[in-house]
């Protein structure tokens, strides 16, 4: 069942990538923003989650880069984050609807604050540093907890970057959303 749940969510994040962005296509909408920070940190943090948890799906479909040998209650505690985080990343993207770009939205948007929103100002990014977690569990392997690193440090300035934009493009409304709701949790 652990194998079952690191395939089928990873295989399910790029069907919901992949029908999102054919769903904004048809309806004309434009799924590429400004990037908040360098074009390298930017990169970093996409490439870095994507091995990261291409190696957890590798790790699933057998292809053993263990280094250190993981308990079968980690095992199934890292299954856990990875499937919660891709719950909570879900519940980002319905929040966000057609504001959801890569990068800093061209166009005028408002500020999201309802649904998981009311709990967490960043859930996009909390539901994937959770599956980042349950990858670097799952895996037990040393490159593994670095691409989980990387991940997580590029996303979080990503965030702050982020949180500037909102803060100029929203002002008092950011600033009041900002002291209720916690920056991930």
């Amino acid at each position: 069942m652990i194998r079952i749940i690191f395939i089928v969510v990873f295989l399910g994040f790029f069907a919901l990538n992949i029908l999102q962005e054919k769903g904004f296509k048809a309806r004309g909408l434009e799924t590429d923003g400004e990037r908040p920070v360098g074009k390298w940190v930017f990169a970093l943090g996409k490439l870095s989650t994507i091995l990261c948890w291409a190696a957890a799906f590798a790790q699933a479909v057998g292809v053993n880069m263990r280094l250190v040998a993981v308990p079968s209650g980690f095992e199934a505690a890292a299954a856990g984050l990875f499937l919660g985080g891709f719950i909570v990343l879900g519940l980002a993207y319905r929040g966000l609807g057609d504001a959801n770009t890569t990068g800093l939205p061209k166009a005028g948007t408002q500020l999201r604050t309802a649904g998981i929103y009311a709990y967490s100002r960043n859930p996009l990014y909390a539901g994937l540093y959770l599956m980042t977690a349950g990858a670097v569990i799952y895996c037990g392997c040393a490159v593994v907890l670095a691409l989980g690193v990387a991940a997580v440090a590029a996303h979080h300035r990503i965030v702050l970057a982020e949180e500037k934009f909102l803060l100029e493009r929203f002002g008092a409304a950011y600033e009041e959303y900002k002291g209720r709701v916690g920056r991930y949790f």
